[in-house]
């Protein structure tokens, strides 16, 4: 499936062609587009192997000696393996490297819950001067690769297969504002990001044949303009977050806080992954997940329509 990772590593390699002096760091996770860059540019690829803590700490170092790293690996190992060295070096000296991982949520749950990347937002979100960014489709893939050239702080960048197409062509892409009105309306908000803005945006042209004007925003990138973004929202509209990470720490809380901090009392609800007691004991497809933790379209479609009612 090549959707927004491969136009992000497809434009690496387009750059790093051109001259850029970019290094893809690897913790022993390729990417077929790679195999052509480790003919032609050797010296741009470097393999650490599964040790997801050096991945880091050499990126941190060759990015100290003049490189653009790019710290790339199999979700979630780059963040809860290398959290120490993610905070120490990347965070504490500010340094510019891109870590990017592939497989966000649900997206490879044959290999079991070891590879669920679903709190990686609540967990980078405590790191000061990084930004992280969920890629929406192929074009955002695009644009954040051209993104790593010029920002100065450490990037976060979370792949998930499903998010794919050119949904954002002809659209202004602004990682430090941070989000985009997909559709405009005044009787509900939606919040979410990464795949799930497609899926969304395609569910709010079906509410709207019901009566139902439902304004859907894409939080793409974290810090984001809190100012700009509140001044799309008004005070008395039903806000409903969807995220396929862990309710904790994610999207929905950082609406909350925002809300809270600029004394909004918005009726709203958060969707996202609740664990009961443990992590998932039984195996299934990322749509087996999505069904079980209240994610799926009919889901998302009944809490709407719910605080509405409640409106």
């Amino acid at each position: 499936m090549n959707g927004a990772r491969y136009a992000y590593l497809t434009r690496i390699c387009e750059l790093i062609n051109q001259k850029e002096d970019i290094i893809i760091i690897s913790d022993d996770y390729a990417a077929p587009v790679l195999d052509r860059l480790r003919l032609d540019h050797p010296k741009n690829y470097l393999s650490v192997g599964i040790a997801e803590q050096n991945l880091i700490s050499v990126s941190c170092g060759l990015a100290l000696a003049g490189k653009r790293a790019i710290a790339y690996g199999c979700a979630p190992f780059p963040v809860i393996r290398a959290f120490d060295q993610i905070k120490n070096a990347a965070s504490i000296m500010n340094i510019n490297i891109n870590i990017v991982v592939a497989g966000v949520g649900f997206a490879i749950p044959e290999w079991g819950a070891t590879h669920y990347n679903i709190e990686d937002i609540a967990l980078m979100r405590t790191i000061p001067n990084m930004r992280i960014i969920t890629p929406t489709d192929n074009i955002m893939g695009q644009a954040a690769a051209d993104y790593a050239l010029v920002n100065t702080t450490p990037v976060y960048l979370r792949f998930n297969k499903y998010a794919e197409g050119e949904l954002y062509a002809g659209k202004k892409i602004d990682f430090k504002c941070g989000f985009e009105v997909l559709r405009d309306g005044n009787d509900i908000a939606v919040i979410t990001c990464g795949s799930f803005a497609l899926s969304i945006l395609k569910l709010a042209e079906q509410w709207h044949k019901q009566g139902i004007n439902a304004k859907i925003i894409d939080l793409y990138s974290l810090p984001f303009n809190s100012k700009d973004f509140l001044s799309v929202i008004s005070k008395d509209i039903p806000i409903l977050t969807v995220e396929e990470h862990i309710l904790s720490g994610g999207i929905g809380s950082l609406i909350l806080e925002t809300l809270h901090e600029n004394g909004m009392l918005n009726s709203m609800r958060k969707m996202g992954i609740a664990f009961d007691g443990s992590y998932p004991q039984t195996s299934g497809s990322r749509e087996y997940y999505i069904n079980k933790y209240g994610l799926s379209d009919s889901s998302i479609t009944e809490a709407a329509f719910s605080l509405l009612a409640q409106r």
